[in-house]
């Protein structure tokens, strides 16, 4: 049954255990425990359980839990992970709080493209986020170049790797994930994806619009 506001405001942990969870359906609960008040969900994915965070209450209210396992919903619909989009936009947050340097990085770690967060000097967290945000760029302008703006993912990994992107199945599942996610591409997801580009994936391809975490194209590339 769906929870209420009192509810989520008012169940208490029973005596005697140190948590309790109360469920609102759709694989949503809030876990009652005396520090806190925790949104997660329970999915399944690739066959495997799995569990993610929504944030803490009051903080996250239960009308923005609900949100946040709707947008789940959609992403699993897609074949793809939630869970995974969710630990790249940390691990780029993180990456983004990070001071620049001027520290020359190994060449050869560098070069190590299908090992996105495996770099641990701080010196090669800004490059490495550059190195990614061209990527996306190049994941966009490849459907551009593309006669009707859609490769299945095979082609495009095909044009990735031309290009000298040498990149691992999941890496650009991830990436392809990620420009779902702001809506720059659209998936349709069977045995391989479909990927098509949206039209703000266009504008952002072609320099009309900036979207924070894709590379801003060269001002006389389209021109």
């Amino acid at each position: 049954m769906a929870l209420s506001d009192i509810d989520v405001r008012t169940t208490k942990v029973p005596y005697g255990k140190n948590q309790y969870k109360i469920s609102d359906g759709g694989g949503l609960y809030l876990l009652v425990k005396s520090s806190g008040r925790y949104w997660k969900l329970a999915y399944r994915f690739d066959g495997k359980q799995k569990t993610l965070a929504f944030g803490v209450y009051p903080s996250v209210s239960l009308e923005q839990a609900r949100e946040k396992r709707e947008e789940a919903k959609v992403l699993l619909e897609q074949n793809i992970d939630p869970g995974l989009i969710r630990k790249q936009e940390r691990m780029e947050q993180r990456v983004a709080s990070m001071p620049p340097t001027t520290t020359e990085p190994d060449p050869e770690l560098i070069s190590r493209n299908d090992h996105p967060y495996k770099l641990q000097p701080v010196a090669l967290n800004q490059i490495e986020q550059n190195m990614i945000e061209d990527r996306r760029l190049c994941i966009l302008q490849t459907l551009v170049h593309s006669n009707t703006y859609m490769l299945d993912e095979n082609m495009l990994r095909t044009a990735i790797d031309s290009i000298g992107y040498k990149l691992s199945f999941d890496r650009l599942r991830t990436d392809i994930a990620w420009l779902y996610e702001q809506q720059l591409v659209h998936i349709e997801a069977s045995t391989t994806w479909g990927i098509y580009l949206t039209q703000y994936g266009l504008d952002a391809a072609c320099g009309r619009m900036w979207i924070p975490g894709v590379k801003r194209p060269a001002s006389d590339q389209y021109s």
